[in-house]
């Protein structure tokens, strides 16, 4: 066994090979795919940088804020609800003779007061439209943020006709109203928003996360 400075080692290469057997000649010359799998193995990567990757490929793949369908959806849905209003009050005024909407006063004829109903109801929805568009660009979470507002403003619109002073039956059928066409109206928009646009916090990653 020959010498060396440090000690006595069983033959090959000094150094880094002291103490197993040196390398083959062939596998000094070249190195075969295999030869070089089994002496160094490939690592996989980290879970933490493959979730980095998943995360940023999600979020470069996610598309704009949903302003089309929003508008086109909230344009259909202010002149469906318009004309529903104007024919829910030209029912109950002709054929029952409740005098709906309460604020009219049952001086003014069926006409025109379905007619003041209907714009009242459009420029609703439209408001409603243009305050999701506000949303989709300032809040984090615009449609939890569209739907406690619209929450309060259909609970006003609800309360609002009980605490003026008219016919009891005029003041319940314009809640009523404003109950169904407001709820309706924060349902759709909401659920055009939810379906068209897909938050980080509610896509596929987090889901794979769990």
């Amino acid at each position: 066994m020959p010498d060396s400075p440090s000690g006595r080692y069983p033959g090959g290469l000094p150094g880094r090979h002291a103490g197993r057997p040196a390398p083959r000649p062939w596998e000094r010359s070249f190195r075969c795919p295999s030869t070089a799998q089994r002496r160094r193995p490939v690592e996989a990567p980290p879970k933490r940088y493959e979730d980095f990757v998943a995360l940023h490929e999600e979020i470069a793949a996610e598309s704009g804020p949903p302003l089309r369908q929003l508008w086109w959806t909230g344009i259909s849905a202010s002149l469906v609800g318009g004309g529903l209003a104007f024919g829910a009050v030209m029912a109950l005024r002709t054929m029952f003779g409740v005098e709906v909407p309460v604020f009219a006063g049952g001086h003014t004829a069926a006409a025109p007061a379905a007619t003041s109903y209907a714009l009242c109801a459009t420029a609703a929805t439209i408001q409603a439209t243009a305050l999701m568009h506000l949303l989709l660009a300032t809040a984090a979470r615009p449609v939890r943020a569209f739907a406690c507002i619209g929450a309060i403003a259909v609970f006003l619109l609800t309360v609002l006709p009980l605490a003026m002073h008219g016919p009891l039956d005029a003041a319940l059928a314009t809640s009523g109203i404003n109950l169904i066409g407001g709820t309706a109206v924060v349902v759709l928009l909401s659920a055009v928003v939810g379906a068209s646009r897909q938050f980080p916090w509610d896509g596929p990653f987090r889901r794979a996360r769990r």
